[in-house]
């Protein structure tokens, strides 16, 4: 049997039956791909520069904000969920207090003027502790060893401080902005950032050489003040994990000194 082609002519059966297996990749070979990424306007971020400052003008900016969260740390097999109200300035004011499933608050932690305090109540009246706010005397209590000015900002969807005595490199990221920040020719921070909005998505800190310090992923965007702020944040290093998620968000009222009070007769436990 012989069939024929649009012009006119033959072509025996065994060829057609051969050309089809070479027919089918071009016919259904789109099928299964990955459609492509839309390609972000030329001029939607002109500069690594431009692209931090519309984060930090999308963000709720330097007030004072109290939230209510949910917390959930995994550190090796452990896991420990907890409730807290927080309070949060930046650059680095921090005042958390931890409620257990039942009962009354059962920690107290404050950031202020570069001081770390924490009261943990109990028995013959609790320990209180102070020391500098130091990544090292945070991980006492908290199982990631993150700067305090880089929690704060990340808690408040801002990133971390990245201008200062840095070089600067911008690119797209599947869909997402990146910016590199390089120190004496070594990477040390990068942010990805959604063009959606000028919402910061995700962070990762760099150490000497290379290796991770941290990631930081950001998401559920909702009005907060006079800008927008993650209800949920992730903070994971290569020991352990916290994700926040936040129940209830916005300005602080009447504001409070962040510095927790030290309890009358109470001797300090020093950190340093």
């Amino acid at each position: 049997m012989r069939t024929k082609t649009d012009a006119g002519r033959v072509l025996p059966r065994t060829v057609l039956l051969l050309l089809i297996p070479a027919l089918l990749p071009a016919l259904f070979g789109c099928a299964g791909r990955r459609p492509a990424l839309p390609s972000p306007p030329v001029d939607l971020y002109t500069s690594p520069e431009r692209a931090l400052r519309a984060i930090e003008a999308s963000a709720p900016g330097d007030q004072t904000l109290a939230a209510t969260a949910r917390i959930e740390i995994r550190s090796g097999d452990q896991r420990h969920l907890l409730k807290a109200a927080i309070t949060l300035k930046r650059p680095e004011q921090l005042r958390l207090v931890s409620f257990p499933v039942l009962g009354p608050p059962d920690f107290y932690l404050s950031i202020d003027a570069g001081e770390l305090r924490v009261f943990s109540p109990g028995t013959d009246g609790g320990v209180f502790y102070t020391g500098r706010a130091t990544a090292r005397n945070i991980l006492r209590f908290f199982p990631l060893a993150l700067p305090a000015a880089d929690m704060v900002s990340l808690l408040t969807g801002h990133p971390p401080h990245i201008l200062q005595a840095s070089s600067l490199q911008g690119q797209w990221d599947e869909g997402l902005y990146r910016v590199d920040r390089y120190l004496g020719g070594e990477r040390t921070l990068s942010v990805w950032i959604d063009p959606e909005g000028d919402r910061l998505r995700r962070v990762q800190a760099f150490l000497e050489g290379g290796a991770v310090a941290y990631t930081a992923e950001l998401a559920d965007h909702a009005p907060t003040g006079t800008g927008f702020a993650p209800r949920r944040v992730t903070l994971t290093t290569d020991s352990a994990s916290l994700t926040l998620r936040y129940t209830e968000y916005g300005p602080a009222g009447d504001e409070e000194p962040f510095a927790l009070p030290i309890p009358e007769g109470m001797v300090p436990v020093s950190l340093d």
